[in-house]
């Protein structure tokens, strides 16, 4: 009489990408409720956080209560500021946020097996922690290039885990994981020339009109005027009245999100993976964590539209 293998050694590999990665949130919602079993979390950056507090047993409806209810925008409370040698933050008010939200200080309190990447920024190695203090592991990999300093993790100085590995798929076979479902959460990079992301301003243009009602409240009434059928008043501008200097977050995040587009590129390439859920993410930024409504319905609804895929991954042999 035949019989039915046993299921697959299922792993997931949460994606970083800073309040993007808020959307592993809504994949973990999706995954619980189709009753898909999670054996083998692996975490990079905001990933690690979200796979930290599911493998503590953290329900993920208590996670995304969490996200939705946090004040984004008084948050940058978080970033004690410290005189700027390698960081604008040395993360400690970031350490006492996220022991707040999880009921785990070690990796042995854990209800499952999770394995959190940092990067080492001396030598460029990918460090993956698998025990030892939780918190710390944690704080290493959310250590992003030039807002929060390195952490120092023994004789390393550790930052964020996304330089290296983004999606850590690997990480996830190594720890045993038979069939992994990868989330990435870093769209593609979009390239853009000042034409493109500020229109040129020239004649009655009523779109471009509406569209730089973004930089001022006049702005605001014009487009609301134009809403209710009211002629718009125009002007010509040059459009260098419009360029600035991307401020430092801009600068940091921009840089990272460049990087790691190479970086999974290649690294999805070279790697064996079994299936990347890729939810779609186009227009948030890395720092608008205020969005985390749409970002997580973002995770849901691509989670829900791979499904049939999933389902046909874990089926047994």
């Amino acid at each position: 009489m035949p019989t039915t293998s046993p299921r697959p050694t299922v792993g997931i590999a949460l994606g970083s990408g800073a309040a993007r990665g808020l959307a592993n949130i809504g994949v973990l919602k999706v995954l619980e409720e189709a009753g898909i079993t999670i054996d083998i979390i692996a975490g990079t950056s905001m990933g690690a956080f979200i796979g930290a507090m599911y493998a503590a047993g953290v329900p993920v409806t208590q996670m995304e209560q969490a996200a939705l209810e946090i004040d984004w925008f008084r948050m940058a409370r978080l970033l004690d500021p410290v005189l700027p040698t390698s960081g604008l933050t040395d993360g400690k008010k970031l350490v006492a946020f996220i022991a707040e939200l999880l009921p785990a200080r070690d990796f042995k309190d854990l209800k499952q097996t999770l394995a959190v990447t940092a990067t080492d920024i001396n030598t460029g190695e990918a460090i993956i922690i698998k025990q030892g203090d939780l918190l710390e592991a944690l704080h290493a990999s959310l250590a992003f290039p030039g807002i929060f300093s390195p952490v120092r993790f023994g004789k390393r100085f550790l930052v964020d885990g996304g330089l290296c590995k983004p999606i850590p798929t690997d990480v996830a076979r190594s720890l045993g994981a038979e069939k992994i479902i990868g989330i990435s959460t870093i769209p593609a990079v979009v390239k853009q020339t000042p034409e493109t992301f500020l229109p040129a301003i020239h004649g009655r243009d009523k779109t471009v009109s509406r569209w730089r009602g973004l930089f001022s409240a006049r702005g605001i009434e014009q487009a609301m005027r134009s809403a209710l059928g009211q002629e718009i008043e125009e002007t010509e501008v040059e459009i260098t009245e419009y360029l600035k200097t991307p401020n430092i977050f801009r600068v940091c995040a921009q840089s990272v999100a460049i990087m790691e587009n190479v970086i999974n590129e290649l690294r999805l390439r070279q790697n064996p993976h079994d299936l990347i859920i890729r939810p779609q993410l186009d227009g948030i930024t890395l720092l608008e964590f205020y969005r985390a409504e749409e970002i997580i319905a973002a995770g849901e609804k691509a989670t829900r539209a791979a499904l049939p895929d999933i389902e046909y991954l874990l089926k047994p042999a």
